[in-house]
């Protein structure tokens, strides 16, 4: 028996006024599309819009009681401590913002535990770009910081997933699978998965299939936009390959649907995400079933 996908959507997309002062218009929308889950982005720095974390927690665990909505992954966000560091040195490969890093994503962990989400997204930038010279020393203090992370998110019982993002976004650094694993495994910890984002995996990896499994056994959480940013479904993103894979190999995560921007609105492209993808879960599922025509094998013998 297959296990069935779940599905969550990154409330950030329909935008901060809706996140922060209006969260139960997500709530409304996701429990009408059939969701499971709700991805969280704290409320920090230029994002939060006034709200105090403290609030917040308390308003989402009462949104998730009314619609019995999980939250799916807190999506990690540096508030205002690092605003007269940005855009240069908002990074993990410069030892006083690597600091800074540790310390707000410690809150972010605080605030996944308080509302019992299972993980916390993470991600690398670079403050400058990144060669052969200077490679092993940008590696040795991203992977110092990420293990401080990762040793206090085991103490609130919280995963973290690492993103893998493009080059354009984070230089050429650990912008695939295969380097993502290879920076968790220097960390020594069994609490970092990874996170691939189909929009960046389309500008980075070789074929989406290969980049499910080039991430095993630490493929722990997906954002599914297409290759224009897009909802799902509006791009080229192949993914009932996507999907195969994931269905081969046993994954039992969230997929987390974003869409930036919200083309043509939001309630549209909430529910086409979802529509596309478990349409393509049903003929995926029949693709792999004995059922499928892929030859008519002839029939055991015995």
């Amino acid at each position: 028996m297959m296990n069935k996908l779940m599905f969550s959507y990154f409330q950030l997309t329909f935008g901060q006024e809706e996140a922060y002062l209006q969260p139960e218009q997500s709530y409304d929308r996701l429990k009408k599309c059939g969701y499971d889950a709700i991805e969280i982005c704290p409320p920090k720095g230029r994002y939060g819009l006034g709200v105090k974390p403290e609030d917040y927690v308390e308003t989402h665990r009462q949104l998730k009681a009314d619609y019995g909505l999980e939250v799916s992954c807190i999506n990690e966000c540096w508030g205002e401590m690092w605003d007269p560091f940005s855009p240069n040195y908002k990074t993990l490969t410069e030892p006083k913002t690597a600091d800074l890093a540790v310390s707000e994503t410690k809150s972010s962990i605080d605030f996944a535990a308080e509302l019992g989400a299972p993980a916390v997204t993470i991600a690398v930038a670079i403050h400058e770009p990144v060669t052969r010279d200077n490679v092993a020393d940008f590696t040795a203090i991203a992977v110092e910081a990420l293990g401080r992370m990762a040793d206090y998110a085991k103490t609130r019982d919280v995963r973290l997933v690492f993103e893998a993002t493009n080059h354009l976004e984070m230089g050429k650094f650990v912008n695939t699978a295969r380097n993502h694993k290879r920076m968790i495994e220097l960390t020594g910890r069994g609490n970092i998965g990874i996170q691939l984002d189909w929009f960046h995996v389309n500008l980075e990896e070789l074929d989406p299939y290969e980049a499910v499994m080039d991430a095993q056994p630490l493929l722990w959480h997906l954002h599914f936009r297409d290759s224009n940013s897009l909802t799902p479904g509006y791009g080229k993103t192949d993914f009932k390959a996507v999907l195969r894979a994931l269905k081969k190999t046993g994954y039992d995560g969230y997929c987390t649907i974003e869409s930036a921007p919200m083309i043509p609105d939001a309630d549209t492209a909430a529910k086409d995400g979802i529509d596309y993808l478990k349409f393509l879960e049903r003929i995926v599922e029949y693709q792999l079933s004995p059922d499928f025509p892929d030859g008519f094998a002839i029939p055991n013998s015995g």
